[in-house]
């Protein structure tokens, strides 16, 4: 398995987070499945040849196609993938992906969907090219090109929702809407439709996923502690509060979390 990661265009650094290709050789077996936790985070993949990949969210199986956006927002996916894959990823930093789609990103929120429903004949043109393409250098390069025409088209950047991101990031997740909404000077109302479109989460559904990867941290860095003194180091009420969000978010208890070595998060 060949991993490497790209620097990243600085007209394209206030969005993305990491782009990376993948490249196996290994002989075309079924790999085990992935379950990928939700981080708020959306993420494009552009297979360098067929399709390879298997998405099990909520129960609902969808087959990627060769350019698709996955949006990990409140739900786990089960990924599989054949062991011979090549293809890049562009994860696009939490809350900014919006200015790429000319969509509500509520709309494809804990989706796995296809490019060409997003961006028409410019998904098949980028796909073909970078296919032809004969280095994987030459292939991210078109790929951010495409990025950078995309980001050129659709809505203006709202720099407030880049502000609550950093507000609620601060506190792990520990900020009422009402707060929230005064340091940008907006209604409780208006700060929700904003989130909606552009982060495809409620303000306080992205504050309570914020406060569980916190608390995976806790719990990665401090195994041997009890659950009721990660959920108090983390944020949460209590135990009880922790063990529940962890249900809801990998459908695994906390020490089956910390113990599988099959989840990604």
């Amino acid at each position: 398995m060949h991993f490497r990661l790209y620097d990243i265009a600085p007209v394209l650094k206030p969005f993305v987070k990491e782009i990376c290709s993948i490249e196996s050789d290994k002989p075309a077996t079924t790999s085990p499945p992935i379950r990928v936790l939700p981080d708020t985070c959306v993420e494009l993949f552009v297979n360098i040849g067929q399709p390879q990949t298997i998405a099990s969210l909520a129960g609902k199986i969808a087959n990627a196609g060769r350019c698709f956006v996955t949006s990990r927002m409140n739900r786990f996916m089960d990924v599989q993938t054949l062991s011979n894959v090549s293809f890049v990823s562009v994860c696009f930093s939490g809350g900014n992906a919006y200015p790429f789609f000319p969509v509500s990103m509520q709309d494809i929120a804990n989706q796995v969907v296809d490019l060409h429903d997003l961006w028409g004949r410019s998904a098949n043109d980028m796909q073909y090219y970078v296919e032809e393409a004969p280095t994987m250098a030459q292939r991210v390069q078109l790929i951010q090109q495409y990025l950078i025409r995309q980001l050129s088209k659709t809505v203006t950047y709202d720099p407030g929702i880049t502000y609550c991101i950093e507000q609620i990031r601060q506190v792990h997740g520990q900020l009422s809407l009402e707060e929230l909404a005064n340091r940008v000077g907006i209604s409780n109302r208006q700060l929700v439709r904003r989130f909606n479109q552009c982060i495809g989460l409620s303000p306080k559904e992205f504050s309570r996923i914020t406060l569980f990867k916190q608390a995976l941290k806790q719990l990665k860095s401090y195994p041997e502690s009890s659950l009721t003194e990660i959920a108090y180091a983390s944020g949460y009420y209590d135990q009880s509060h922790f063990i529940h969000a962890c249900r809801d978010y990998s459908g695994l208890t906390p020490r089956q979390l910390l113990s599988a070595n099959y989840i990604l998060c």
